[in-house]
């Protein structure tokens, strides 16, 4: 007995001394060796590497052989100043498109004083520039109208075109009205032979063309500011001033309406339709009990045809007697077409003389001169203004196959670029190649990343190496530990959660995990906020 209870407290001293010596050697747990469990985003991405560059880009060329006149691209060159779309950027001498824009305009009052003369007699006035001029205020009205919808849809280059074309159309307008010939124009008659005034209130119209091709300037020069939504306020003040001004242009001016011959045939087909409305009342009324509402509706109606078809024929006998006939008549027509469509040819020439900017950018380079000559063989192949979009910023890159299916167009993505480290840049994928090249083995796929509008390009070059981590997953606000926490296998994971980092004591608690990254780990359950785990040490 006495040598059991010897036994015993020898073993009870053993172990105190174990126990002694082990928490002796417990030692406390540092902030390298643990991290807190945190809340917030997590993503799940796939890199890309690969280089920037700037795809908007074109090399300007004038669109017909001259001699260059003015390049104002030049000075935004030498200043480092953007240029915004709508900017004149470059211009040759015009006079040759001009002359040739004023020889289709005489065509086409030669073919309306063909068709006046014909058929209105000798009172109709013989002066028919005005017509003309009508016609070229309303082809302003026009294009003003073409660039008002082309401002909605930031087609600015096609809006300053459209805006160009108006402006010679204005001002060829107002040479018309300002011409002193005008002043000595013989008074006419009017059917009664009483003398009445040509051209009235010549010195209203030019002070209203004046005004409209000053408001037209300042409409382009708010353009070339990159001022869109005051060239849009302004081009709807503009368009009412000029359906006001429509008024008082049309009072001077003499333009002829549409002269449409008057159809026979119709009046025969009508003249037959009468025919038969007679004969189904002969019919009704030999009826014993005919209705008499029916046959009087029947007989208005016949009645009606038969004016119609009357009318017809005096309009036929009035023009044949006007000495126009059919042929003459389409003949006439086809003259004034043809005329149109030949002036509208000269004003599409005249904007070839001119470059304008297709969108925002910055000049890279003039490569012609004041005075250079641009003949008919190297005008087509000759750069004049090389223009770059450098807020249009684009990485190419490649992901390999084992990612490849996980990565979609429209995804976000961030971009960090070698140059500018850490910065973060916003972007998203715009294009997933759907085949592969095979490099060293492995199968990569190209793919383009844009970067976002609103971030800022200023410091960023074209060729500069970047990459993008594609976003392909994303889970809000949920906690999360390094990976470096998390122990064991599919389905049976742990955490050693520090309960005293002083004394180094730890529990091991079984975690169910969610989405995993590059760096960190989701946690669904078994950890909360605040709390801390042992990390791995970095091998």
């Amino acid at each position: 007995m006495t040598k059991k209870l010897i036994l015993a407290v020898m073993l009870a001293s053993l172990l105190a001394l174990v126990f002694s010596s082990c928490a002796q050697q417990k030692k406390e747990i540092l902030p390298s060796q643990m991290a807190p469990v945190t809340r917030g985003d997590l993503i799940l991405s796939v890199s890309s590497d690969g280089n920037l560059d700037m795809p908007n880009q074109v090399r300007l060329k004038f669109g017909t052989p001259g001699t260059v006149k003015d390049i104002p691209a030049e000075q935004y060159r030498l200043q480092g100043k953007p240029v915004r779309a709508g900017t004149l950027l470059a211009r040759l001498d015009n006079t040759t498109q001009l002359l040739t824009v004023e020889a289709a305009q005489y065509a086409l009052e030669q073919a309306i004083n063909s068709v006046v003369q014909t058929c209105c007699g000798s009172r109709y006035p013989t002066f028919y520039t005005l017509a003309t001029a009508l016609l070229r205020f309303e082809q302003a009205q026009q294009e003003i109208a073409s660039a008002k919808l082309e401002l909605a849809n930031a087609q600015y280059a096609d809006a300053a075109s459209d805006l160009s074309l108006a402006g010679y159309d204005l001002n060829a307008a107002r040479s018309v009205y300002a011409d002193p010939k005008l002043d000595t124009a013989e008074t006419q008659y009017n059917d009664l032979d009483q003398p009445m005034p040509v051209f009235p209130e010549l010195k209203n119209v030019v002070a209203v063309l004046d005004t409209q091709v000053s408001g037209l300037s300042n409409l382009q020069s708010l353009i070339e500011a990159g001022d869109y939504p005051g060239a849009t306020s302004a081009i709807d003040s503009l368009i009412v001033t000029l359906d006001e001004a429509h008024t008082l242009v049309k009072q001077n001016s003499r333009l002829p309406g549409a002269y449409t011959y008057p159809d026979t045939s119709t009046s025969l087909a009508i003249s037959r339709q009468v025919l038969d409305a007679i004969s189904d009342v002969q019919t009704m009324i030999y009826q014993d009990d005919f209705d008499r509402v029916k046959v009087s509706e029947r007989l208005r109606m016949a009645q009606h045809d038969l004016l119609m078809s009357n009318m017809i024929l005096d309009e036929s006998e009035t023009i044949y007697r006007a000495g126009l006939n059919p042929q003459t008549l389409r003949n006439y027509n086809i003259n004034i077409e043809t005329a149109m469509i030949n002036l509208d040819k000269a004003k599409q020439e005249l904007l070839k003389t001119e470059i304008i900017a297709p969108f925002d950018g910055t000049i890279v380079s003039v490569d012609v001169k004041v005075n250079d000559q641009l003949s008919q063989f190297d005008y087509s192949s000759k750069t004049a203004v090389y223009l770059v979009d450098t807020r249009t910023i684009r990485m190419t890159g490649v992901i390999d196959e084992i990612d490849i299916t996980k990565v979609r167009v429209g995804q976000p993505a961030i971009l960090t670029v070698d140059a500018l480290p850490g910065q973060r840049l916003n972007g998203h994928v715009t294009f997933v190649s759907p085949f592969g090249t095979l490099q060293a083995g492995v199968v990569n796929f190209p793919v383009e990343v844009y970067l976002d509008p609103s971030e800022n390009t200023t410091d960023l070059r074209g060729g500069l190496t970047a990459t993008a981590d594609i976003v392909i997953g994303k889970r809000d606000n949920v906690l999360q530990v390094p990976n470096r926490a998390i122990k064991g296998l599919a389905g049976d994971y742990s955490v050693d959660v520090v309960t005293d980092a002083v004394n180094g004591t730890t529990e091991k608690r079984s975690v169910i995990i969610g989405m995993q990254n590059k760096k960190m780990t989701e946690i669904a359950s078994g950890l909360k906020e605040g709390e801390s785990v042992l990390i791995e040490a970095i091998k």
